[in-house]
């Protein structure tokens, strides 16, 4: 009988598949810098899962990743170019290499090959603990046994849960109408009703 659940039963949880993302904006292997810089403008997200063709994640990719990890957007390397152009030692030829280097540059190249993940039936205080033991991950890709890739879920799913009509909203459209329940009578006790 709905809404009679037990306080142990595992599906009045709130889970990972109930916060995530699942419009999800994914990046492929071969796609280019120019390509990755776009979406990362567009959405303002802190990173994109990579998929092959099967939607199967092979990866993720993140603005820090993409200033940390490939040669051609290294921010050292970077500062380098900057340092002789304004000291008149580049010329247009050299500017134009680098410019060539980095538009070569695919998301292959600077993606983290092995990211954190979730699975959909991840807890979300589980999920909370994975953002506070790594500090830089942000978003978490989620997926199935078979590594497709389902959703992701970031660090804003997360304070979205501390505003009171999200999470009454979230609670009642995942069908967590045990959880309401209880709060309900929780809150009916406190106030004497």
């Amino acid at each position: 009988m709905a809404g009679k659940l037990g306080p142990n039963m595992s599906n009045e949880l709130v889970k990972v598949k109930d916060i995530m993302t699942k419009k999800i904006v994914a990046l492929g292997p071969d796609d280019g810098l120019d390509r990755a810089t776009q979406l990362f403008e567009q959405f303002n997200y802190d990173g994109f899962p990579v998929v092959n063709e099967e939607n199967k994640l092979i990866g993720i990719v993140t603005a820090y990743d993409m200033v940390s990890q490939s040669y051609a957007t290294h921010l050292p390397s970077l500062l380098n170019i900057l340092e002789d152009v304004y000291s008149k030692k580049a010329d247009e030829g050299m500017l134009k290499e680098q410019f060539q280097r980095v538009r070569a540059v695919k998301v292959r190249d600077m993606m983290n090959e092995d990211p954190l993940v979730v699975g959909p039936d991840i807890r979300v205080e589980d999920l909370a603990k994975e953002f506070i033991q790594h500090h830089r991950v942000n978003p978490i890709p989620v997926i199935d046994s078979d590594k497709k890739l389902l959703g992701v879920v970031s660090r804003f799913d997360i304070l979205r849960f501390f505003d009171e009509k999200y999470f009454y909203k979230m609670l009642e459209e995942s069908g967590h109408q045990g959880i309401l329940q209880r709060l309900e009578r929780f809150n009916e006790r406190r106030d004497g009703i």
